[in-house]
């Protein structure tokens, strides 16, 4: 499972990313949502509507992209899951620097456990670890 994380990590930045594309699109297409708002309450409902813009583009993607999706987490080509994509089009909306931030946090655990593994079978941390051939166990 730790080996997968990842991947989907890497793909919930992508998903993220290509949502903060759209919302930029539609920004830039709709001048209101672009420029910020004096009035505090004003303001306020153009980042809501920001925030729902960025939720609805995330589920979005997430829908269109399902056939990556769901090869990306195991699952077999078929329908779309509406609840993974409900989660993922949430997910992707928090932004991709957020996400960026937690892969390099499990890159580096990731990192951490292959130098352990390496330090138990006597090896220094940047050398290669010989992997067993099929049917082999290693001593």
């Amino acid at each position: 499972m730790l080996d997968q994380l990842p991947t989907i990590i890497t793909l919930l930045i992508a998903l993220s990313v290509a949502t903060e594309r759209v919302v930029e699109i539609i920004k830039s297409v709709i001048p209101r949502l672009d420029i910020a708002d004096p009035d505090p309450k004003r303001e306020g409902r153009r980042r809501a509507m920001l925030h729902l813009l960025a939720v609805v583009g995330g589920v979005a993607i997430a829908t269109g992209s399902w056939p990556i999706v769901s090869e990306v987490l195991g699952r077999k080509a078929g329908p779309i899951d509406i609840s993974t994509t409900l989660a993922l089009g949430l997910l992707a909306s928090g932004g991709s620097g957020f996400w960026n931030s937690i892969l390099s946090y499990f890159v580096s655990i990731k990192d951490l456990k292959r130098a352990e593994s390496r330090e138990r079978v006597g090896l220094p941390p940047d050398e290669f670890l010989p992997q067993p051939a099929e049917g082999q166990l290693v001593s």
